[in-house]
Order: C-alpha cells, then structure tokens, then sequence
C-alpha cells in the first residue's frame, strides 16, 4: 500500500446512545415544516392566522475581519476585470451567528466580537421582535454550550 499524505478520508464517533432519537425528533421537524406548504409551494396560513417559525440556528465564532490595504483598480479596456491587491489589514475577528427560517427562506443575522451565552440571547431577542405575538418560534439547535 502506498502512503497518501495528501488524501484524508474523515470518520465520526457516534457517542451519543440516545442519538437515532434525536435525529428522528429533528427529521420530524423538518417534515412538519413541510406539512405548512400547499401543492404550490405556497405557505398555508392557519385559522388562527398565527404561523409556526422554524428557524435553523448555527453560529461560526472566529471568523477573520480584514480590509483591503489598497484600493481596488476598475476595469479598463485593457484588463476587463477589478484588479486588486493581495495585502489586506487584519481588523480582529468576528462571530456570526444567524438562522434561516425555514418557511421564508430568510437568514436573520447577529455579528459579534465575542461569541459568549449572552449573544445568543441578544439573537433570541433579535427573533421576538421579529415576528407577529401569537406566532411560534422553534428553534433547531446543535449542543453548543452557550445555547443553555
């Protein structure tokens, strides 16, 4: 067998015993989220008038802020494309976390410099004040420890 440095092939270690469950819990979610389209792929609207928000929550901490050292050069006749520079400026880093509702399509977004219990509130919050009272809000999570 030859060595292949360059390739990686990639496992996951199922640790959790309760798991099928809870992917069968999710799997459930995301057909109810189905169930509130017609044939036309409009969505139906309950007789109470209020809908249910599914919302697909995630977040990616660290992300690296920059900014380009020069300023970009437009294109010409000669080269018909924006030139620009490689250098940039690093700026710090940044954290996104944003869902997308699963029955409109639309990401909601929170940018922070930290990535801590309390911006997760601060996109809870984002979340309420978006949508009409009486409407549900359901959130699908992964295990991340600021969700608690």
């Amino acid at each position: 067998m030859k060595i292949k440095p360059f390739k990686i092939k990639y496992y996951l270690e199922r640790k959790d015993p309760d798991f099928e469950n809870k992917m069968h819990d999710v799997l459930l979610v995301y057909k109810q989220v189905e169930m509130q389209f017609d044939a036309n792929g409009d969505i139906t609207i309950p007789d109470s008038g209020h809908l249910t928000h599914t919302i697909s929550h995630d977040e990616k901490p660290g992300i690296q802020a920059v900014s380009n050292k020069y300023p970009d050069y437009n294109p010409t006749e000669k080269n018909g494309y924006v030139r620009r520079n490689y250098e940039h400026t690093r700026l710090g880093t940044l954290s996104l976390l944003a869902g997308i509702d699963l029955l409109t399509g639309e990401a909601i977004p929170l940018v922070s410099q930290t990535h801590k219990s309390s911006d997760f509130i601060g996109f809870l919050k984002i979340l309420d004040a978006k949508y009409p009272e009486g409407d549900t809000i359901r959130l699908v999570l992964d295990n991340h420890p600021v969700h608690t």
